[in-house]
C-alpha cells in the first residue's frame, strides 16, 4: 500500500505503445540497415584479426555472444518501454508482443560484441592502466549523439515517462547501456586465463549473461517505474538511481580490473612528488 501510494494513488497497467506508429519512410529504414549491416562487418574483422594476433577465439566469441543479446532484446524492450513502430523489413524475433526488425540483430552483434572485445582486448594489452572510465564516459557520448537520429527517423520509439529526454531519447538509458558492456568486457577478461581450448566457446554465453545482469542490476527503478503510472516526482530520482548504479557498475570494474588500484597509487605518488624536499639543517660546530 506505501510503495502504491508513492508510484500513484493506485496499482494501474503499464502505458500504451503507440501501435500505430510508422517508420518515417522505407528509403531511410533500408538505408540505417546497410550501415548496421557495414559496422557490423567491419567489427567482425576486427574481431578476426585481434582473435588470429592473440591466438584465441575470445574477440571471435564476444561478437557470437552480441548476436545472442538478440534474445534479451524483447525482454528489455517490454520493461523498458520501447515500441517498433511498423516497419519494411522482415523480424528477426516476434517475443513478448514485441515485432524485432532484423536489422537490430546486427546492431546488437557489434554494440556488445565489439564493446566485450575491444575492452578485453585493451585490458589484455594495458592491464590495470586501461582507462574504463574514459572509455565509458566516450560510449555514453556516442549514444547521446547517435540514438536520437534514428528515433527522429521512427526507427523505434521509446513510450512513457522517461523523464529527461534529448530529441525523445532518455538520457539515464546511454549510462545503462555503457555499464552491460563495461560488465561484459571485464568478466570475460576476467576468465581469460580459464577459457582455453574448447572452453572459449563459454564467451559467447558469458556475454549476454553479463549484459542481462547489468541490465536488470541497473534498471530496475526505472524498469518498475515505468510499468506504473508514478507520481512525476517519483520519475526523475528513479532515472538518476538507475545512473548511479550504472556508475557502481563501472566502478565495481575497475577495482575488479586493479584498475581502481592503479589510480590510487598514481595520485599517491603525485602526492609524494608535489611534497617539498626537507634539507638537513646545518648544526653549527664549536670551537
Amino acid at each position: 500500500m506505501i510503495i502504491d501510494h508513492l508510484l500513484g494513488s493506485a496499482p494501474q497497467l503499464a502505458p500504451d505503445p503507440p501501435y500505430e506508429l510508422h517508420v518515417l519512410g522505407k528509403t531511410w529504414e533500408y538505408l540505417f540497415f546497410a550501415s548496421q549491416i557495414i559496422i557490423c562487418v567491419g567489427a567482425i574483422v576486427y574481431a578476426m584479426r585481434t582473435s588470429r594476433r592473440g591466438k584465441t577465439l575470445i574477440p571471435l566469441m564476444c561478437m557470437l555472444g552480441g548476436a545472442m543479446t538478440i534474445f534479451l532484446e524483447p525482454l528489455v524492450d517490454a520493461q523498458l518501454q520501447v515500441w517498433w513502430p511498423i516497419h519494411y523489413q522482415p523480424d528477426v524475433l516476434h517475443v513478448w508482443g514485441r515485432n524485432i526488425p532484423v536489422m537490430i540483430l546486427f546492431v546488437v552483434t557489434w554494440y556488445f560484441g565489439l564493446n566485450a572485445a575491444m575492452r578485453y582486448q585493451w585490458m589484455q594489452d594495458k592491464g590495470p592502466a586501461t582507462r574504463l572510465w574514459t572509455l565509458y564516459a566516450i560510449e555514453v557520448g556516442c549514444a547521446l549523439a547517435l540514438e536520437p537520429p534514428a528515433i527522429q527517423l521512427r526507427l523505434w520509439h521509446y513510450y512513457g515517462d522517461q523523464g529527461f529526454r534529448i530529441f525523445g531519447y532518455p538520457i539515464w538509458w546511454p549510462f545503462v547501456g555503457g555499464a552491460c558492456c563495461m560488465a561484459a568486457g571485464t568478466v570475460v577478461y576476467l576468465l581469460a586465463p580459464y577459457l582455453t581450448g574448447i572452453r572459449v566457446v563459454l564467451v559467447a554465453f558469458i556475454v549476454p549473461m553479463a549484459v542481462a545482469a547489468a541490465y536488470w542490476g541497473v534498471g530496475w527503478p526505472m524498469f518498475n517505474v515505468l510499468n506504473t503510472q508514478p507520481a512525476k516526482w517519483v520519475v526523475y530520482p528513479a532515472s538518476f538511481l538507475s545512473i548511479g548504479l550504472a556508475f557502481l557498475v563501472v566502478w565495481i570494474c575497475t577495482v575488479a580490473t586493479g584498475h581502481h588500484g592503479y589510480l590510487m597509487e598514481r595520485r599517491k605518488q603525485r602526492k609524494l612528488a608535489k611534497q617539498p624536499s626537507v634539507d638537513p639543517v646545518a648544526v653549527p660546530v664549536q670551537a
